[in-house]
């Protein structure tokens, strides 16, 4: 979509979304002949504290710039829901605000759960954007160790990338891994490389590892891409798993999955020892 043809689709969806706004739903009266259906222009841009020229100017779909904290009051102006306040951001060419209770691995659908467990023993989780491992099943445990164990801050692919030996290890080509995992990390985050709870883990991963610190500086992009991944682990020896990521409808959410071939010998291998680990 061309800038001009994203902001005249802007443009329509906030008419669009005006006019099903009811006055009533605002605490102003429903008196009086109105030409259009919902509210009008001047209604909208007082209650979102904006001038009525530059909010007809927006629906006009002319070329300004509108900002986060314009379009914040706009979606509360006009009733959107979450989705549709994360639609209104995009088309305004800015990242959708984070919501800190969507990281939280008890917000999950119980359908992941299963989906998890019906994976096992192939390692796969669910991670946020900061890349911290939500939900794991046995089979994750084989490639980052006892994660209930670790205080919920250290359970991050990050983290464990760049300051567990164990992970380390395991990598066939650490330092092109690691810098692949970046790549992916920033592209992904995008504009929400700014918000606090990125900068904080940033931050401390670059107090932790001067490795870290390094490659971060390089601000590498790359897309994700399924691909075989080999691995030397302690208990298995050389391994290749396929590496697959799925996104989480209508989230902000991923299943990253490590798979081996059904009915594969590698397949019954990881089966074995994930039954030995969780005996």
């Amino acid at each position: 979509m061309s800038s001009d043809e994203q902001r005249h689709e802007l443009a329509q969806f906030i008419r669009s979304r005006r006019e099903r706004r009811r006055p009533e739903d605002v605490g102003l009266p429903s008196v009086g002949h109105r030409r259009t259906p919902g509210l009008r222009r001047e209604e909208v841009a007082t209650i979102a504290g904006v001038s009525i020229t530059w909010y007809t100017w927006l629906e006009q779909a002319r070329e300004i710039r509108v900002s986060r904290q314009v379009l914040g009051s706009l979606a509360g102006a006009l009733g959107l829901d979450a989705v549709e306040r994360n639609h209104l951001f995009r088309l305004a060419g800015e990242m959708p605000p984070g919501d800190t209770a969507s990281r939280d691995r008890a917000e999950l659908p119980r359908q992941y759960a299963l989906l998890l467990a019906h994976l096992d023993p192939n390692p796969a989780f669910i991670v946020n954007p900061r890349f911290d491992i939500l939900a794991w099943n046995r089979g994750c445990e084989l490639l980052y160790g006892d994660l209930a164990a670790l205080p919920e801050p250290r359970r991050n692919v990050l983290w464990l990338t760049f300051t567990s030996p164990e992970v380390k290890a395991m990598s066939e080509n650490w330092e092109e891994e690691a810098s692949h995992t970046l790549a992916l990390f920033r592209t992904q985050v995008g504009e929400g490389v700014l918000a606090p709870e990125i900068v904080a883990l940033l931050s401390e991963l670059e107090e932790a590892s001067e490795d870290f610190a390094r490659l971060w500086r390089r601000k590498d992009l790359a897309p994700f891409v399924p691909k075989q991944r080999t691995m030397r682990h302690p208990r298995l020896g050389e391994i290749a798993l396929e590496y697959i990521k799925m996104h989480i409808a209508g989230d902000d959410k991923t299943v990253v999955s490590y798979l081996a071939s059904p009915g594969s010998e590698l397949a019954n291998r990881l089966k074995k020892l994930a039954d030995e680990l969780n005996g």
